[in-house]
Order: C-alpha cells, then sequence, then structure tokens
C-alpha cells in the first residue's frame, strides 16, 4: 500500500509528510539549543558577581571562528545548488554540489579538531592564593618511595601498582593484626588475591557455620543467620621484603598524601614524596592572571613570582643525578618531552626566564596603566592584572622574549588542568556547545553523503521523491548552519 503525501503536498497545508516531521524536529532542536544559549547567557552575564572567578577572554581565535562560519554558510549555498540540480533532473551536478557540502562539513570539523587539541595541549595551574599560571607541557608525575606496606580491597583490587613499581618487583607477606610478617614470601597478582580472598572466605564461613551448630546444641530453637557473600573478607594488608619505589601521574590516583597514597581501586601504600618530585610543573608559561589573587601586592607578593622559575627535578640533560640515582632503575626521559617543543631548549636558564617573565607583565601592565592615564580614565582591572608573558614588544621597539618554567609544591596547588571542563564554566558550557554542535554536522554530512553515494535508484524511480528528501536534509542542514551563527558571537565575541 503507498503511504500518502510522500511526494505531493498535502491539500490541507501545502506540505508533504517529512517536510511536516523535519519542521515538528526542528522544533525541537530549537528548544534544546535555546535553553542552552540561554543558559550561557545568563552564566556569562552572571559571572562578574562570582568571587575569586573572573570569565576567560580572548582564549579562542576569532579569524578562526569567522572562517568557520563562512564555511558552514557556503555549504549552505552548495546545498541549494545540489537541490536545485535534482530538480533541473541533472544527477551528476548534484552528485558534484553535494561532495561540496561534506566536503565543507569535515573541513570544519577538522578546523575545529585543531582548537580543541590548543585546549587539550594547554594547562593552568590554579596556587592557593588564587593566582593562575598558563602555559605548555605540564608534568605531574609523582615518585613514592620507601614503600613496604600494602592495603588492597579484595573486590576491587585490579594489580594497577604493580605495574608502576621502579626495578624489581617485591616479593610480599601476609601480615598479622600487629602489621608482622607471617607465612612465606610470594609474588603478589590479581589471581593471588582471589586465591587467598577464597581461603579466607572459606576458613570464615566454617566458623560461622561452627557458630550455629554450638548455638543450636545449646538451644534447638535458637535462631541463625545463614553464610552470605558479603561477610567474607574486605581488606588485605601485605608487607614487601623490601622498600620500593612507584612512579605515577598524580591525576590517575584517587587520592594523595605526603605518607601514603591511594589508587581508584582503593588500594593504599604507605611512603614518602621522593624530592624529585615535589610539586606540579609547566614547562613554558605564557601567562600569568593575577586578577583573583589574595596578595596585597600582586605585582610583587603574588606566589606566582615565588615559584616562576623553580624548573622540575625531572628535567636533566641525561646524566643522572644523585637524586635520581636514588630511585632503583629509575630511566627519566623526562628531557625528550621537553625538547618535542621548539620554544624549548637547554640553552635558557630558568631563573633568568623568570626574570624576562616578570619584567615582560610588569612592563605590559605599567603600559596598560600609561596609556589609561594618558586618556584620562581608568585602566580596567582585566588588563592590568592578566597578562600575555611569552612575547611583548616595548614602545621603544624592543622585542622580549621569555621560557619560563614554574614548579607548584604540592601543598600550594589548589587546581591544575588543561583547558577542559575540569578548568572552569566557560570550558565546560564551550565544549557542551560546540560538541552537540559537531555532532549535529557529522551526522547531517553523513545523510546528505547517503544521498550522494546513494540515492540514483530512488531517484531513477521517482526523482520529485529524492529532490524532496534531500530538501528535508538541506532544512537540517541550515539550521545547523543557523546554530553556528549564534554560537560564534556568544563563545567568540562576547
Amino acid at each position: 500500500m503507498e503511504i500518502p503525501f510522500t511526494v505531493k503536498p498535502r491539500p490541507d497545508t501545502g506540505l508533504w509528510n517529512a517536510k511536516v516531521g523535519i519542521w515538528l524536529f526542528l522544533a525541537s532542536e530549537v528548544m534544546l539549543f535555546g535553553g542552552l544559549f540561554s543558559g550561557y547567557l545568563f552564566l556569562r552575564l552572571g559571572a562578574g558577581g562570582e568571587p575569586n572567578y573572573f570569565w576567560p577572554k580572548d582564549v579562542l581565535s576569532i579569524p578562526f571562528g569567522f572562517v568557520n562560519t563562512l564555511i558552514l554558510i557556503l555549504s549552505s549555498v552548495f546545498v541549494v545548488v545540489a537541490w536545485l540540480q535534482l530538480k533541473l533532473r541533472n544527477f551528476r551536478k548534484f552528485q558534484m554540489w553535494m561532495f561540496a557540502v561534506v566536503a565543507c562539513a569535515f573541513i570544519f570539523l577538522i578546523n575545529k579538531g585543531f582548537e580543541y587539541k590548543t585546549k587539550f595541549t594547554h594547562y593552568g595551574i590554579k596556587l592557593s592564593d588564587n593566582s593562575i599560571v598558563e602555559g605548555y607541557i605540564l608534568d605531574d608525575t609523582i615518585i613514592y618511595e620507601g614503600i613496604k606496606n600494602a592495603t588492597i580491597d579484595v573486590a576491587r583490587f585490579n594489580g594497577q601498582f604493580l605495574d608502576l613499581i621502579e626495578g624489581d618487583t617485591p616479593k610480599f607477606f601476609r601480615t598479622d593484626s600487629d602489621g608482622k610478617p607471617q607465612g612465606g614470601a610470594f609474588e603478589l597478582s590479581v589471581s593471588k588475591v582471589k586465591e587467598i580472598e577464597e581461603e579466607e572466605n572459606l576458613k570464615l564461613k566454617e566458623k560461622h557455620e561452627k557458630s550455629n551448630n554450638d548455638k543450636l546444641a545449646e538451644n534447638s530453637e535458637a535462631i541463625v543467620v545463614r553464610w552470605l557473600p558479603a561477610m567474607g573478607i574486605k581488606q588485605l594488608s601485605f608487607v614487601a621484603d623490601k622498600e620500593f619505589s612507584i612512579k605515577i601521574k598524580r591525576k590517575k590516583l584517587r587520592r594523595s598524601f605526603k605518607d601514603s597514597v591511594k589508587f581508584r581501586d582503593q588500594t593504599s601504600l604507605k611512603g614518602t614524596i621522593s624530592k624529585l618530585t615535589p610539586g606540579v610543573s609547566i614547562a613554558l608559561v605564557d601567562r600569568i592572571d593575577l586578577r583573583a589573587t589574595d596578595s596585597e601586592n600582586p605585582e610583587s607578593s603574588s606566589l606566582v613570582w615565588k615559584y616562576l622559575g623553580n624548573d622540575s627535578p625531572l628535567k636533566n640533560t641525561g646524566d643522572k643525578s644523585e637524586e635520581v640515582s636514588k630511585v632503583e632503575n629509575a630511566e627519566i626521559n623526562y628531557n625528550e618531552e621537553y625538547q618535542k617543543s621548539a620554544d624549548i631548549s637547554g640553552d635558557h636558564d630558568p631563573k633568568e626566564e623568570a626574570a624576562k617573565a616578570k619584567g615582560i607583565f610588569l612592563g605590559a601592565r605599567e603600559e596598560v596603566l600609561t596609556k589609561a592615564k594618558e586618556k584620562g580614565e581608568e585602566a580596567e582591572f582585566d588588563e592590568v592584572f592578566n597578562q600575555y608573558v611569552k612575547k611583548w614588544e616595548t614602545k621603544d621597539g624592543e622585542k622580549l622574549e621569555s621560557h619560563s618554567p614554574i614548579l607548584v609544591p604540592w601543598d600550594e596547588v589548589k587546581l591544575y588542568s588543561n583547558f577542559t571542563p575540569k578548568w572552569n564554566t566557560f570550558y565546560a558550557i564551550y565544549f557542551t556547545l560546540t560538541g552537540l554542535h559537531g555532532l549535529h554536522v557529522l551526522i547531517g554530512a553523513i545523510v546528505l553523503l547517503w544521498f550522494a553515494l546513494f540515492g540514483k535508484k530512488l531517484y531513477d524511480k521517482d526523482p520529485e521523491h529524492m529532490a524532496n528528501r534531500v530538501e528535508v536534509g538541506g532544512l537540517f542542514w541550515h539550521f545547523v548552519d543557523l546554530v553556528w551563527i549564534f554560537l560564534f558571537p556568544i563563545l567568540y565575541l562576547m
């Protein structure tokens, strides 16, 4: 049976079924994006009232966003031309223009991928006085040494810490209630833990059943509780036959303390943080933000200036230092990672670079104050305490450039992250909106590409039906374009 109004329009509305459906679908999309846009605007306009938080500015490339806008507008023109070629019954030209639409879509997505990459590789550290440093190549490697005691959760244990041990993996003993070794040494593994768990649970079960039997012997009507798996052993404690060290990225840990560390599988180890890893470091600082700092004189007493120029002890020239040799069989190749950036080389003295960075910050700050004074205006707070410190040109034409590192002690780190939703509210909304829009672009491009590659059969059977389908796809594509036209100004220009 033929479905009515798939090609010919309905007499009451003048629309065919698919067109009615797409308009209803687009109405729901308007409500979705409208709510997201409204939420963003409320957060953006209310950001000024939030203490110790300033809305990021100039973090997105306007020219880059503008180019992507032109690409989508151009693709909307191409999809209309492609539909027109179907109306003119020229399928070959339709395919050509539709391929151009899909090419624009993938260029847009590739450009967006590059923009995302810059956010994933750019990092920030918020210090305890609310000052912020930003830059590239963050390292939060943490080494715990002098470890002998381990407590594991038998249900969650995955053996992660065993793979992180530096040098030879020690053997372990079970411990008694006083923490003293008992029995023979063995190689610890997930299977060994399961074996011990089964043995201990069997002992507990036998003890439990004996207790029940004793109760029944004393009183035949006594209430007994049957054995349940939840009554089994929960944790096991072990002690190593020798001290060992582990090295891991701190973000992969559940919690870390000065004298212990807890993994995500609830394994807890007792040890001390090595002097090799006193804090989190950024190899190349490019921006310093003192707008929210608690310091009375941010330009001189902020914690940033205290730690700027402190380099990671893991950075070396290839030879093991005395401290490195303390970590058994440690292979530190940190310098190789530094060399991946063309802006970083061993020729830069960290302290000298820190002085340059501070000079750039104070010089740029003074320039802002001077310009405001000449105009008889008050300098903008954002421009006074938030400066790019990697490159700067003075009024005299002198070009200054710094390659300063920073190492912030763990107890002075309030937050650190790359520029993802964890860093602040702006990036949470930015990735939500642009990610959702990008998903629409991808889905729309796949549908239009399907028309170009596999639409010939339907075109030969009923060209008008094919044209209607492409028109519906084109309406969705115009909506995707329209969403970006709203996204561009509110994200890139506000």
